[in-house]
């Protein structure tokens, strides 16, 4: 790909993941800089004036992506915005879609195989084309579960109890149970001796999504 130059601020806390993304984005001619967390990310847009910045919504303590995005929408729209994280989707993490400014793209890390998925991705979101979203694909994991039974699950995969769990969500324990077992149902998952339902789901949550971070 040749006379590429377009250059893009990665912001990811992982340092593998980082250098990776960077090694992989150099091959193919753009230009780069990484941030591992929104304080570097500040100063990075402003010394490296990037035409895109590539989020991870993950960056442990501190602000997350989803804050460095309302940053670049606000201060710099010139600046384009896609999201790279392990979520399958925005419910699995917490957030709605008006969370969200207008115009980001959503890439899976797990969907990120291959350069020219990346590559391509990048493009479509800098050219205003399609939205890149892998956050709405039809086969995206927990894709079968309603709005309201993956927020249970990843209240569950937090640790908390059913009682925890129903009030905030300002409801009834019952609802709760009933809802986790239809939750538990849609996962395909069903009581057996072998099986208890709650970890097994617990187990498939966080295999989507990784441990989700608990709020006090």
């Amino acid at each position: 790909m040749p006379g590429r130059s377009r250059k893009v601020l990665i912001v990811e806390d992982e340092q593998l993941v980082s250098a990776l993304l960077e090694q992989t984005l150099q091959s193919v001619n753009f230009q780069t800089s990484r941030a591992h967390n929104a304080v570097e990310a500040k100063r990075k847009i402003a010394a490296f004036d990037p035409d895109i910045a590539l989020l991870d919504i993950d960056l442990g303590p501190g602000a997350n992506g989803i804050d460095i995005a309302h940053i670049l929408a606000k201060r710099h729209p010139g600046i384009a915005i896609l999201f790279l994280t392990k979520f399958p989707d925005l419910r699995s993490a917490g957030l709605k879609m008006e969370d969200l400014p207008a115009g980001c793209g959503f890439l899976r890390k797990e969907l990120v195989g291959n350069t020219e998925y990346l590559v391509n991705a990048i493009d479509n979101v800098l050219g205003e084309r399609p939205h890149v979203r892998d956050d709405l694909r039809p086969d995206r994991p927990l894709s079968a579960l309603t709005k309201n039974q993956v927020e249970a699950l990843r209240l569950l995969a937090s640790g908390f109890t059913n009682a925890e769990i129903a009030r905030r969500r300002d409801t009834s324990v019952s609802s709760v149970e009933q809802l986790l077992n239809t939750t538990f149902k849609n996962l395909g998952i069903q009581s057996s001796d072998d099986i208890n339902p709650r970890i097994e789901a617990v187990r498939i949550f966080i295999q989507a999504a990784g441990i989700p971070n608990r709020d006090h």
